[in-house]
């Protein structure tokens, strides 16, 4: 299970107070967010996905590759995300905390693909603004 700092949680609470998160919806109704919706490089986002079939399986967000012969994404890397044990989302959301890459272009906003994996076939996007 994914175990979110203190901290963390804590910020999570006043940005959903405080901030509207990036969302996008896809097939069969997956719901992905981003918060905050805009972030620098090397600050923490947090993903959520919500409506998975099996969320007890989890899921996966990642940014496109970089390219140039490199495994690197932007503007996050590979992030798992795992069923939420906080109680601070709905039931059967999938949680995950990945960071803003420094290769991520400043002043652009950029696409976070999510899937669950009882269905990876199915992905929805969500976008940062990366901060200038």
């Amino acid at each position: 299970m994914l175990r979110i700092p203190t901290v963390a949680v804590a910020g999570c609470v006043v940005l959903g107070l405080s901030a509207p998160a990036a969302m996008a919806t896809g097939d069969a109704d997956l719901i992905a967010a981003v918060r905050p919706e805009t972030a620098k490089s090397g600050e923490t986002v947090i993903l959520t996905l919500r409506n998975c079939e099996d969320p007890i399986g989890g899921g996966l967000a990642e940014g496109a590759l970089i390219g140039g012969e490199t495994t690197a994404r932007s503007p996050i890397g590979i992030t798992p995300l795992e069923l939420d044990a906080t109680g601070e989302y709905p039931p059967g959301t999938l949680v995950g905390i990945a960071t803003i890459t420094e290769d991520a272009k400043r002043g652009t906003t950029e696409r976070i693909y999510f899937a669950c994996y009882s269905n990876q076939k199915k992905v929805v996007e969500a976008t940062v603004t990366v901060a200038p």
